[in-house]
Order: structure tokens, then sequence, then C-alpha cells
């Protein structure tokens, strides 16, 4: 994928809509190529309970395999694959109990951050070791847009912080989970989070947001549950909401058939099991762990 297309030397997004990759809208660009998300990512989730309840939900599907993989090398070890790592929140500790890594992202700033916490110069395009000789690689590409790895690469994958909600359109979204699923290997597990879109009810205004969102849908201007927000100094950040039935729909139709759902309640560090009495407007989003 060309990453040419629409930067200015103020990081700010000025191309032409042509330019930008598909499936990812101009602000969204922005966000992908802005150094003060990178840097100050670590600072802007400390605290964030979501960040604690993905790490638990993680280490019940994929369990420490530190001491059980000590002696072999790296090629045997299981390989996980973080589609939208960022700066290696989640692949990192993973590193470390025994797995090897591909992080997947959009943002170059993003993935020189990831190499420069494991003490390595950021390197995109060449294979890398970080210095515990856990063996990670880097592939900068948009995740509609994932033709050249080839079909079961990956032991296991993961897409967590609403990375999916990020993707513009149900097609595009669709053509990830394609790749998710042809990507990982036949019973290897794939771990997806996802934002609610009926909690926005409990919101101020919340429902003329959903009569609202509702007519443009009906007009064709954009999909349920879409919304635009100013996030970290970008103005109209794009994110997609699901209803769990879409997100449960288009993970079949991509080829996941076996699905533990965990919700994700505000303020709260643990994971909900299952699906509890009026989740539709109790939890914030879920955590999926598909095959």
């Amino acid at each position: 994928m060309k990453n040419d297309g629409g930067k200015s030397t103020s990081g700010r997004s000025n191309g032409a809509n042509w330019q930008i990759p598909r499936g990812v809208t101009a602000s969204n660009w922005e966000y992908a190529q802005a150094n003060h998300i990178s840097t100050g990512y670590d600072k802007f989730l400390s605290g964030d309970p979501l960040t604690t309840v993905d790490r638990q939900i993680l280490n019940r599907y994929l369990p420490d395999l530190k001491f059980e993989t000590e002696k072999k090398s790296n090629s045997n070890r299981p390989i996980i694959a973080d589609f939208g790592c960022g700066n290696g929140r989640t692949l990192i500790p993973l590193l470390d109990r025994g797995y090897r890594g591909v992080g997947i992202d959009l943002s170059i700033p993003m993935l020189s951050a990831f190499q420069k916490k494991i003490g390595i110069e950021p390197n995109i395009a060449e294979l890398s070791s970080d210095r515990r000789e856990n063996g990670c690689f880097w592939i900068q590409a948009n995740l509609v847009e994932l033709q050249g790895i080839a079909d079961g690469a990956f032991d296991h994958g993961l897409s967590l912080f609403s990375t999916l909600g990020m993707i513009r359109g149900h097609e595009n979204r669709q053509l990830f989970l394609r790749h998710a699923r042809r990507t990982i290997k036949p019973g290897g597990w794939f771990i997806l989070h996802a934002h609610n879109v009926w909690y926005q009810l409990r919101h101020p205004g919340g429902l003329r947001w959903a009569l609202g969102n509702s007519l443009r849908a009906m007009r064709g201007k954009s999909e349920f549950g879409d919304r635009e927000s100013n996030y970290r100094g970008i103005n109209k950040m794009f994110i997609h909401s699901f209803r769990r039935r879409e997100l449960a729909k288009a993970l079949s139709l991509a080829g996941f058939h076996e699905f533990d759902w965990f919700g994700v309640s505000p303020h709260q560090e643990q994971p909900v099991d299952g699906l509890p009495l009026g989740h539709p407007l109790r939890l914030v989003g879920w955590v999926v762990a598909c095959r």
C-alpha cells in the first residue's frame, strides 16, 4: 500500500480523497500520521479499565508459554498477529509469554514507537528480534488490503480497542474480517473488541442521535452506528459502533463459527462473562473470542 497520499509536513491530511487508503476517512488518516498520538498513547490509556479487561481475556485463551518454549527455537513458537497493533501495548506482553508476534498497523509512527519500546532502532521493512530474543515482524498496511499475507500464516489473531470500528463501510470491515479468518490457521483464536451502539442511548441526547443516525442511514448517507467526534486533537474522528447481531453476522460471514462473548461494563476492570439481562443498554461494548 502506498502511504504518500494526503500527507503534509504538519502531519495533517491535505490530499484528495482518492489518495487516502480504502476504508480510511481523512480524519482517521490524520490520526494514523500524527506523532503526538503515538508518543502519548501509553499515558493516555493509563488507568483505562478496558486495558485490564482485554488482558484478562487474553490470558484465558493465550496461556503463558514461556517455560514451555524457552528450549525451542523462535521458528517453533506460535505466531500471534495483532491487527492494529499500535505501539505494542497488547503484543509486547505476549512476546514475553513465549509467543512470536506480527504487528500490523497503518500508522508508521505507531510501529516506530513499538520498536523503540523493545529497544531496537525503528525499521519497518525488516525482520527484527528484540533484545529478549522474542521474534517479531512489523507490517505497515491497511487492514482492508492484506492480500499479500499467506493463508494460515498466523496461529492466532487479535484486533482490540475498537480497531474494527475505525474502518469505514460494511464492505470494508467485511474484507478485513475475511483476511483475518484466512490468515489465521484453522482452530486458532481471533479475539476482537467492538463498541455497542445502544450504549449511546445512555448519553445526553442519545435518543436524538439514534433517530438522526437512523434517518441518515435510511437516506444512504451513512450506516447506522457511524459516528464522528473530536478525539485527541483530531476533528471528526470516525468510529462505527455495532449491534451485537450485526457483529455476530459479520464474523459468521467471514467464516468464524464458535463464539465466546464477554461484556465490557463501564468503569469495571473485570470482563462480564456472557450477555447479562439488559445487556444492550448496560454494556459499553464486547470482546469476542471466536474461531
